[in-house]
């Protein structure tokens, strides 16, 4: 037995015996010999006999166990179940020190660990009652109390039972740990019971139905049932396909789903933010009540059920109905309108968040397409404006400047409602939308786009920069209050930059790069021949980066600054010469130019001119022949300008000598006022027969319905009717312009802006060269190929000339058949589709 448990020493005195034993000390002996310390017995030392004897102790009779635990399980068993009743204050019958002790004793001393195991075990199973479930107060909140008062209970009976945890049971197969085993039996008993485990559903779905309704009536807070799904996560009853998490989220969809599958507005927009709403509420309920792993699949439930009709991605698509519901371009629309764009953002938001949901970006693209057609609507309307809007007759004049402001605005809601939360940047997409909702917007009404754009470029450029920022700051642009802040040379500098980028940038937009270049062309012609551009070194700058930025194929101005050099150059030599036969007059201006480097038929008419002009241009001819004998000069007076001297005589005022700056058309037309005061219409007609009737007609408007009106029409409107007759005004000087202008008078001319006439005939030249170009290109392309089938021919024409204009199918049917009856191609026999060349 071990001594060290004794309590008391037995009352026979025979329970001792001494030994003495003599003798000599061996070493086997002095290991044996149990020592006495001196401190602790002296007396018995000095009464234990001689110092040199050995003093054995032998403990009698049988094996002795103490008489206070006679039963050792008994007194640790109450203890135990009094600890494992539920919701009462354990008043145990000895200390926590005694019942550990006690613990430890059947662990390490008596080795009965599986006797008080399975103690520990019984009475966990049978502190649980059914009667003690069935309630009546409030169901979730009790089982909060309940989970609260067993996991106190298990934590204190691991810490009073360690030793079973740290000896018997780590060296015992098939058995639990302490709390291990609590937790499986209360699983079994509360959370694994049928009645319980549908009570507690119930009570959940009906605590979440009241808590979305904002029920009134009694019910659990918040924080309890936060509280009993932390004690759920905790029992691991909680996830997985069967916990209590699936089916709180199974109730959530279906709560949606059914509320508001057969309860939608007659308004999209109103139902969004119903649904955004409810989502939101959702997220602050999960954020508040439930664990974060389960706040964000409780969101995508709700969102599943709001916007998302089937489960069942099929091929048709169905499943994104109610998606194209909600997005339409009549949605995104009111949004921009109504200044709704933080909500069409909060709508990207939502679609973004269904696409990975389900892994795919259909839910985006429905919105992107949405977004897509509402540009192309807006495009369109815009550069239709004129055709459905004929009471606004400049409304042309008005498409790129509405053009430019809708892009920004377009630019601004790209830059607030889609931009994705991985990049934090534009969503891609969308900025390609919106890209391809202005290029189908322009081919709603081919050419014309192309054709004002370049007009536009064509005020930019002749007004300058100082002016034209002026007239921008006056406008409705969105860059008229960043004029005024542009104080400096820089700022202006940038800002006009900038203005420049947003045009082309406009002209990406356009297929008909043919259109652009043509009347791009043409205008610089007119602007450097009639001196009406405002720098030669912007106009050369802005020629290098159109070609370098834009289009390869801008490369026409090269050979018209050229032209322009060299009749310098001539007209230096021209004066010299004049000089030296001792002629004066230094009135004339030539350009020389090259027929195939500038965009203008030369007129086979020539108008009426005065003799000395007349003169002056034979002299010229003369001089020029002498150094070019074998090239032919034609004469256009189309571009040609001239200044005249003109005195003014006001009734009772003084004289007042001005300089007129006009094209040479206004000026052959003033100079017919010097013999009369009033001149009809049918009279000038008669006199400048050469001159185009309808140019006739626009420089008359020019001269007297203009700002500066030179002349007075009678009856007064705005255009010019047969029967007009035309007067000197006199009193030009009097009024509000005559008085700003300064000694020279610039008279703007109708030569410099783009008739409808003339625009016709570019048109007309640009379709004809179309039809040229779709020939070359086929015929390269067969005669590499030599035969080829219909579609691949198709694209590859396509192709080839893309970089002009993107052609219809029909033209390039029509072209093909044109070069069937030219014999340059010809069908295979029994293939309708194949072609080949014809060498």
């Amino acid at each position: 037995m071990n001594v060290f448990t004794l309590l008391e020493l037995p009352k026979p005195s025979v329970g001792f015996s001494s030994i003495i034993t003599t003798g000599p000390r061996t070493g086997e002996q002095l290991r044996k010999v149990a020592r006495t310390d001196k401190d602790l017995d002296s007396a018995s030392a000095s009464r234990s006999g001689p110092t040199n004897g050995v003093t054995r102790i032998r403990i009698s009779g049988e094996e002795f166990r103490p008489s206070v635990l006679p039963e050792p399980f008994y007194p640790i068993r109450h203890n135990i179940s009094i600890i494992l009743t539920p919701f009462k204050q354990p008043s145990l019958t000895e200390s926590y020190e005694a019942i550990s002790l006690r613990a430890r004793y059947i662990v390490y001393v008596d080795g009965k660990g599986e006797g008080l195991y399975n103690v520990l075990k019984k009475e966990l199973e049978s502190c649980i009652k059914d009667n003690m479930l069935d309630v009546q107060e409030e169901w979730i909140s009790f089982l909060g109390k309940l989970c609260d008062w067993f996991h106190s209970a298990v934590g204190l009976l691991q810490s009073l039972l360690s030793p079973l945890d740290q000896v018997y049971i780590p060296r015992t197969k098939g058995t639990q740990p302490i709390k291990a085993l609590a937790y499986d039996i209360f699983n079994d008993r509360v959370f694994g019971h049928a009645g319980v485990s549908k009570k507690l559903q119930e009570s959940l779905s009906t605590w979440a139905d009241a808590d979305r309704q904002g029920s009134v009536g009694e019910r659990a807070s918040r924080s309890s049932v936060a509280h009993l799904l932390n004690h759920l996560i905790s029992h691991d009853v909680y996830f997985g396909s069967s916990g209590y998490e699936q089916y709180l989220l199974t109730s959530t969809g279906k709560y949606y789903a059914n509320t508001f599958n057969h309860v939608l507005h007659d308004d999209p927009a109103t139902f969004f933010d119903l649904a955004y709403d409810l989502i939101q509420a959702e997220a602050q309920r999960a954020e508040e009540v439930f664990p974060p792993a389960s706040r964000q699949a409780i969101k995508e439930i709700t969102m599943r059920a709001l916007f998302i009709l089937s489960e069942d991605q099929d091929s048709d698509g169905k499943w994104l109905d109610r998606l194209k519901w909600l997005a339409t371009p009549e949605t995104v629309k009111g949004y921009v309108n109504n200044d709704r764009v933080p909500t069409l953002g909060k709508m990207y938001q939502t679609f973004s968040t269904l696409s990975s949901i389900i892994a795919s970006r259909s839910p985006l693209k429905v919105l992107s397409n949405a977004w897509k057609v509402h540009i192309h609507n807006i495009t369109s309307g815009i550069v239709k404006a004129s055709l459905t809007n004929t009471s606004a007759p400049d409304s042309e004049d008005k498409m790129v400047p509405n053009l430019l402001k809708f892009r920004e605005q377009a630019e601004g809601i790209l830059d607030v409602a889609f931009i994705s939360k991985e990049s934090n940047k534009r969503d891609g997409d969308f900025a390609q939308a919106l890209s391809d909702g202005f290029i189908s917007g322009f081919k709603t009404r081919r050419v014309k786009p192309a054709e004002m754009l370049a007009k536009y470029l064509d005020g930019m450029m002749r007004k300058g920069q100082a002016k034209f920022l002026e007239s921008l700051s006056k406008s409705s642009s969105p860059d008229g209050d960043a004029v005024a802040d542009a104080v400096t040379q820089n700022a202006q500098d940038t800002l006009f930059h900038h203005h420049l980028l947003r045009v082309l940038g406009l002209y990406r937009f356009s297929e008909d790069k043919d259109v652009f270049r043509t009347f791009y062309h043409r205008q610089l012609a007119k602007r450097l021949l009639l001196g009406r551009s405002a720098s030669s070194d912007a106009e050369i700058a802005m020629l290098r980066m159109l070609k370098e930025q834009y289009d390869s194929e801008f490369d026409m101005g090269e050979t018209m600054f050229k032209d322009l050099a060299l009749s310098t150059e001539m007209m230096n030599e021209f004066r010299n010469h004049k000089l030296l036969n001792g002629t004066h007059h230094d009135t004339l201006d030539v350009r020389v130019l090259q027929r195939s480097a500038w965009p203008f038929d030369v007129s086979k008419k020539q108008i009426l001119i005065s003799n000395d002009m007349e003169q002056q241009l034979l002299t010229f001819t003369t001089f020029y022949h002498k150094k070019h004998g074998n090239r032919k000069l034609d004469w256009d007076h189309a571009l040609g300008t001239m200044s005249l001297k003109t005195w003014f005589r006001p009734p009772g005022k003084d004289v007042v000598e001005k300089e007129l700056s006009v094209s040479l058309y206004q000026g052959v037309i003033l100079l017919m006022f010097q013999e009369k005061n009033k001149i009809s219409f049918q009279e000038i007609r008669e006199v400048q027969h050469s001159i185009d009737e309808d140019d006739l007609r626009r420089t008359l408007q020019s001269l007297a319905c203009g700002k500066k009106k030179v002349l007075l029409k009678e009856p007064s409107g705005r255009d010019v009717h047969d029967g007009d007759t035309f007067l000197f005004n006199d009193k030009f000087v009097l009024s509000e312009e005559g008085k700003k202008a300064g000694y020279r008078v610039h008279v703007n001319s109708i030569q410099a802006k783009v008739s409808v006439k003339e625009s016709v005939t570019t048109n007309r030249h640009i379709q004809e060269d179309r039809k040229h170009l779709l020939d070359a290109a086929i015929v390269r392309i067969m005669k590499s190929r030599k035969q080829l089938e219909y579609e691949n021919l198709k694209s590859q024409t396509i192709e080839a000339v893309k970089r002009h204009f993107a052609p219809e199918v029909e033209e390039i049917k029509s072209r093909i058949e044109s070069l069937v009856e030219q014999e340059y191609l010809e069908r295979v026999a029994g293939q309708k589709a194949m072609f080949k060349y014809v060498a």
